[in-house]
């Protein structure tokens, strides 16, 4: 689309988590000139280990996910995250290439892990 950086912005506003970046484009669509749009940015082709974002839990600012071990076993995993595009985000570092990741349902797995019964407490004849 032939486009260009105008300008952007050096801090984001309060109460928002963006940097503004205003694009120029060769209008060869149904743009209204002047107009907002959300868009992704991609960087270059490198080739990077990425699970989908809804595979991430996080606890006390640590993000892990659960890896499949072997048939209803699952494995809790640290995470050390990179890159995010808001659909996939890099992983750095606690999953190898070609493990299974459990990419929907792992809140239900970190319930079922703490839904164990607690022991007695005290001394019971």
């Amino acid at each position: 689309m032939n486009g260009r950086v105008v300008s952007t912005g050096k801090s984001a506003e309060a109460g928002s988590p963006f940097l503004p970046i205003h694009f120029e484009i060769d209008n060869v669509g149904n743009f209204v000139p002047g107009s907002v749009v959300e868009v992704f940015l991609q960087s270059g082709t490198k080739s990077e280990l990425v699970i989908p974002t809804s595979a991430l839990l996080e606890e006390q600012g640590i993000f892990y996910a659960y890896v499949q071990t072997e048939g209803e076993s699952f494995q809790k995993r640290e995470l050390k995250i990179g890159a995010s595009d808001g659909m996939n985000v890099q992983v750095l570092s606690g999953i190898a290439e070609g493990e299974r990741v459990v990419t929907k349902g792992g809140y239900q797995i970190k319930l079922s892990t703490a839904s164990g019964t607690l022991p007695a407490h005290g001394h019971e004849h």
